[in-house]
């Protein structure tokens, strides 16, 4: 197929491929380069990046996935997967049955931000994305089915907070109609009635997902708040970590660097990879920072970070992410500290 040579062909071309849209993960990011042209306000003009999304599509629907039929029952397992990305928005549901080793895909969803939503801090981008698939999964299982959501963040527990939070850029009108309709299917540690149940676990889609029994009935215990840095006793600097994460641009690709530091051994600890953003890349460290302290065995982790969303987020979620991480037994208890301070020079 040759590519179009007008806005007429171009609008053609996306009406026809339209039919693939939920069969694509991030469809809306890749043709985003194709949309811009047939603007009115632009002219038609096939650019390499035209080409790339072109060519990018095309290749995608050769290789496209062929969606589960829908199904019930006590044993079937319904996962929604969200993300906020640099461009958009993205979210997929996946159904897992007795058996079976990976999920069947229900369906694929993807858009890009529209007017101030691309203002919008991380964690209300996060939120968003997790908005609007719960909107999509409930269309396609109803809404008296267990979910469960799989955000790249935890989310939940920003709306049980019971205020909007001081730092944002959505309306307030617009979190409560997050609240509502987020916290009406919630039904956080209790997995035998219908509702949201959120987790932390792999992306991209496709991995094993699901929790075992034991994961279900256990409350997640919230990781208490450290003193600051220098108000610790001097036995205790030693288990202390300060961590950090960046990303940049390289040519067309994004790569991340994380980072530990810690200042009583002045030694630092870093790790990167390509693709995510500066926000994975602060999990990153402090993913970092716990296998540090597992592997060595210590008998608690003062974890100091700037990330103000990170911050937030795992003093919900640290021992879970815990869990996940090292093994049952041995793990550091969790402190966590949010602030600007700089650990010693």
């Amino acid at each position: 197929m040759s590519p179009p040579t007008s806005k007429k062909e171009t609008q053609a071309f996306l009406g026809a491929i339209g039919f693939w849209r939920m069969h694509i993960p991030e469809y809306s990011q890749i043709v985003s380069p194709l949309y811009l042209v047939t603007r009115k306000k632009n002219d038609f003009h096939w650019g390499p990046e035209q080409q790339q999304a072109f060519a990018q599509i095309k290749q995608e629907i050769a290789h496209a996935v062929a969606l589960g039929p829908v199904r019930t029952g006590p044993e079937v397992k319904n996962v929604l997967y969200s993300a906020a990305g640099n461009n958009g928005l993205s979210w997929s549901l996946w159904q897992k049955g007795p058996g079976e080793t990976r999920g069947r895909p229900l369906g694929f969803w993807s858009r890009s931000y529209r007017g101030s939503e691309a203002n919008y801090t991380p964690t209300e981008k996060e939120i968003l994305a997790a908005y609007e698939g719960l909107q999509a999964a409930s269309e396609v299982i109803g809404t008296e089915t267990q979910l469960l959501l799989a955000p790249r963040l935890p989310v939940l527990g920003w709306m049980f907070k019971g205020k909007v939070p001081s730092t944002h850029h959505a309306t307030d009108t617009t979190w409560s109609k997050w609240i509502a309709l987020i916290t009406q299917r919630a039904r956080i540690g209790n997995p035998n009635r219908p509702g949201i149940l959120e987790i932390i676990t792999n992306w991209p889609e496709g991995e094993t997902f699901g929790l075992s029994f034991e994961e279900e009935e256990e409350q997640v215990t919230r990781a208490e708040e450290a003193p600051p840095y220098n108000e610790l006793p001097e036995t205790e600097r030693q288990y202390a970590l300060f961590t950090d994460g960046s990303c940049r641009i390289v040519g067309a690709n994004r790569k991340w660097k994380a980072a530990v530091w810690s200042p009583t051994r002045r030694v630092a600890q870093a790790t990167e990879g390509q693709g995510g953003s500066s926000q994975i890349a602060e999990l990153k460290a402090i993913q970092l920072a716990l296998d540090i302290a597992e592997r060595e065995k210590w008998p608690r982790l003062y974890l100091y970070t700037d990330s103000w969303m990170v911050a937030n987020a795992l003093w919900g979620w640290l021992n879970r992410w815990k869990k996940a991480i090292g093994s049952a037994e041995g793990n550091p208890s969790g402190l966590l500290r949010f602030g600007k301070t700089s650990p010693p020079e």
